[in-house]
């Protein structure tokens, strides 16, 4: 058995690598016995609610998750990862909490009807066509659930479970109304006008002042010397079996057809590639396939050709050639590859003298970091001692020799978009008070400081609609806060125990 797995892996790693485009997740656990085991379908996986549930039956369930993702809605989805989160999940908690959606449903009396859930269907953007319900994307959708062993009635319970879903987050948290006072007291923090001054450290300037010596290069060196070896290069031959062009266009029988056509010629050069003795340009040859060459490149450097393939590059790099000389199918953007790595050059360990520059850069920068934090943390306390003392911000970046911006004006809701880190800037004056000198903002180019000069509350023609989303939006959040609260205790009635050791 284990040698027919071996002659025809890359014909399983093929139908695998299909299958897991669109899979949410996999099983992955051990059970426990005479050493580790890889757990079978029909081990216990986890117990919820006194019913204890199979291996088989967790991946029905994650099933599910696939034709949420593949109805993009992505509300319930995260919905469901986020609503309560378990420890002893392992990543799982969508499908521990599906079932307590399920159980909550039940309780609650909260039963959506077929009517419902074809009408939450046909308003989600991924079935619509020019802002109608299509049916063709409807039956598009429904025909690829089918090659999983999924369907129309998936689409309908998920849709269920989405009506379910919003419902009791209404029972739940429809009571909750936010006080004038705290509708107030955000609506100023947000749209307040900060008016603030920066004063910038570039690490440049400190690259400038910074000295190393040739005794501090050597000590770096040795220390991390395994850090200095040349990079690895791989030469390859490979196939690309390319996906058919422009498939989504053509008509669904046409577009099946030449996908066959297409993983048919991969299995037969796979099939071949695995026989004893097998050589790659003679395979090559006697299908009548296309050879591309790369010359020895790096990973971090591949040809044009293989720079939009990560999959394949990574793949080039981990292939063992003495195991096997011709690699299995490996699923790229382009379509399916095939190759043969045809040259190696190994690391070599650098010596001293050729990466002298290198080393040098490298304290260079740790020294010019040190000097700026140091600096802006001196200036920092020398602004909020002087400002204490009574002192102009003017006058302590003057004895300081620092230079102090003019006043910007900015808004954590509208930062102005030609001021870089004006988003970080706003967010740190708005937790720092008039008069006062905001924690350090760190920049592509350094750091800065920011001076809070005042902060003022101005009049808006939309003032009425803002308070009125800034009402909403604290509703909002807090309803979600009180629901997974809810969510999280139901899920510890629940009594979840998990069986297998996880692995997300």
């Amino acid at each position: 058995m284990l040698e027919f797995f071996r002659r025809h892996r890359g014909a399983f790693m093929l139908i695998l690598t299909v299958v897991v485009i669109l899979s949410f997740s996999v099983w992955g656990g051990w059970r426990s016995g005479n050493g580790p085991q890889m757990a079978s379908s029909s081990d216990d996986a986890f117990t919820m609610y006194n019913e204890t549930y199979s291996v088989a039956e967790m991946q029905r369930l994650e099933r599910t998750a696939q034709v949420i993702q593949m109805l993009q809605m992505y509300d319930l989805y995260f919905g469901l990862m986020s609503a309560s989160r378990s420890p002893d999940a392992g990543g799982r908690d969508f499908v521990f909490n599906l079932l307590v959606l399920k159980k909550q449903m039940e309780e609650m009396g909260v039963h959506p009807s077929d009517a419902d859930a074809k009408a939450e269907l046909e308003k989600l953007p991924s079935l619509q066509e020019n802002g109608k319900f299509s049916q063709q994307r409807a039956y598009n959708l429904q025909q690829n659930l089918g090659m999983y062993g999924m369907g129309g009635g998936d689409m309908l319970e998920v849709a269920k479970l989405s009506i379910g879903y919003r419902r009791i987050q209404d029972l739940i948290g429809k009571n909750y109304i936010p006080s004038p006072l705290e509708t107030e007291k955000a609506y100023a923090s947000s749209h307040q006008t900060l008016k603030v001054q920066t004063v910038d450290f570039l690490t440049e300037e400190f690259k400038k002042t910074a000295k190393v010596t040739d005794e501090e290069i050597k000590k770096y060196y040795d220390e991390n010397k395994d850090n200095y070896k040349s990079v690895e290069k791989r030469a390859v031959s490979y196939v690309l079996f390319a996906n058919p062009a422009d498939a989504d266009k053509k008509p669904l029988e046409e577009r099946q057809k030449l996908q066959k056509e297409q993983i048919s010629r991969v299995e037969k050069f796979n099939t071949a590639s695995i026989e004893a003795g097998a050589k790659f340009e003679e395979i090559v040859k006697n299908l009548k396939e296309k050879a591309e060459t790369a010359p020895l490149f790096a990973k971090d450097s591949p040809p044009e050709a293989l720079k939009s393939e990560p999959e394949i590059l990574e793949a080039i790099f981990a292939h063992k050639k003495a195991s096997r000389s011709i690699s299995d199918p490996v699923k790229g953007d382009k379509g399916y590859y095939i190759f043969t790595v045809t040259q190696v050059v190994e690391p070599k360990q650098q010596e001293l003298a050729e990466v002298k520059d290198k080393v040098k850069e490298t304290l260079v920068a740790q020294k010019a970091q040190e000097a700026l934090s140091k600096a802006v943390n001196e200036a920092r306390t020398a602004f909020q001692d002087g400002l204490k003392a009574g002192k102009k911000a003017e006058d302590i970046a003057k004895d300081k020799k620092l230079t102090l911006s003019a006043v910007k004006e900015i808004t954590v809701n509208e930062p102005p978009m030609d001021l870089p880190e004006a988003r970080e800037i706003a967010a740190e004056a708005q937790k720092t008070a008039a008069g006062q000198v905001a924690k350090a903002v760190n920049t592509d180019k350094g750091a800065l400081l920011v001076y809070v000069v005042a902060k003022e509350l101005r009049k808006r023609d939309d003032s009425t609609a803002q308070r009125k989303n800034t009402e909403d939006r604290n509703a909002s959040q807090e309803r979600s806060r009180l629901f997974n609260s809810w969510f999280s205790r139901k899920v510890e009635e629940a009594g979840l125990k998990v069986h297998l050791k996880m692995s997300a």
